[in-house]
């Protein structure tokens, strides 16, 4: 393909297709912010703001609307067809959030801010319960059980590195698959550091240095050695038979970097392997690593700032989410049960 294919802004016209109709001005301020945008977010972000982008394009092509500038109307619309649809309020406020995007870029009229939208915004989240799902959390002891019952096989090999890394540094799953060789410093202690260049927290670049134990150390190194990886990707896909269980020694040959979708399923995989039950394997997602590391962080009263810290929040809605049944049983209600007797029943 030749390099004009590959042009910032022949990309930008692949997501917004009236973009060399619209008037040059608006025209020249996306494509100026969409090259800016591509040096300055990670590829899973462009991903999620293109798949955001082809849900409104999607809704208003077939209905002859303008997607950008879109009228209020047209958004206040889309908002009413996603809850028909059955989407989370959470869901319908990523896709506000990629549309206004695009329409700051454009310097235009931002419609996401007029009160026909948030009016349609408010009467669903007055309808519709805006808790979410929380992933199943992964913690140290469901991380051990699997430690100890895999076998020797390539895929168990890496699997174990995976779940020490990611519960060590409370990785993203974007974050995990991030990792390079060259992020990873081993030191004569038998620690290790994990340089995370980037996260939903820094896009800026600034990077956070994270602390890896002496056993995950271990097995990083025994999934480096077997899978003879030298520089590049730390965690790929592996290629070839036997590579469906943890059983054995089964080997295979090395792929490319791992897909977000793919932690999700190892870590599926690895909860379906210590038998969790079917209902609790169904809520293990990609961040369930991360979500039983911050568990095990509040259960051993680590203060929330530490926990922030190594989670890269910044604020603490998260970090509290994923440790409300922790925070419950250490709460005043429960410590006022114990004071009463009435956890002896």
């Amino acid at each position: 393909m030749t390099e004009m294919a590959h042009s910032p802004g022949n990309l930008l016209a692949a997501w917004i297709p009236q973009v060399e109709s619209m008037p040059p001005a608006v025209a020249e301020h996306l494509r100026a912010w969409w090259g800016r945008a591509r040096r300055v977010y990670p590829p899973a972000t462009l991903k999620a703001w293109r798949s955001d982008w082809a849900i409104f394009w999607a809704y208003c092509e077939p209905n002859h609307f303008s997607p950008l500038p879109a009228p209020p109307d047209t958004v206040a619309g889309f908002v009413l067809h996603c809850k028909e649809a059955g989407r989370k309020p959470a869901t319908v406020r990523r896709y506000l959030s990629t549309i206004a995007r695009f329409h700051r870029a454009a310097q235009i009229f931002n419609p996401c801010s007029s009160e026909a939208v948030q009016l349609e915004v408010k009467g669903m989240t007055n309808e519709v319960s805006v808790r979410q799902r929380q992933a199943k959390g992964l913690g140290m002891a469901e991380i051990q059980e699997f430690l100890e019952s895999a076998g020797d096989s390539m895929l168990a090999t890496r699997e174990r590195a995976m779940l020490c890394v990611g519960y060590d540094a409370m990785t993203r799953r974007s974050e995990l698959i991030a990792i390079d060789v060259e992020d990873v410093k081993f030191l004569r202690d038998g620690s290790g550091r994990l340089l995370i260049r980037r996260s939903k927290t820094d896009q800026a670049g600034e990077g956070h240095l994270a602390y890896l134990s002496r056993q995950t150390v271990r097995y990083l190194k025994d999934w480096l050695k077997a899978a003879d990886i030298k520089k590049g990707a730390v965690f790929r896909r592996i290629v070839g038979r036997g590579m469906v269980t943890y059983d054995g020694n089964g080997r295979g040959r090395m792929g490319e970097r791992l897909s977000p979708d793919a932690v999700a399923r190892a870590f599926k995989a690895v909860a379906k392997w210590i038998k969790m039950p079917e209902e609790e394997i169904e809520q293990v997602s990609g961040h369930s690593v991360r979500v039983g590391a911050t568990q095990d962080l509040l259960a051993l009263n680590m203060d929330l700032a530490s926990v922030m810290r190594e989670g890269r929040w910044k604020t603490v809605r998260m970090p509290m989410r994923y440790g409300e049944h922790v925070m419950a049983a250490r709460g005043g209600m429960a410590r006022a049960a114990k004071e009463q007797g009435r956890e002896t029943e």
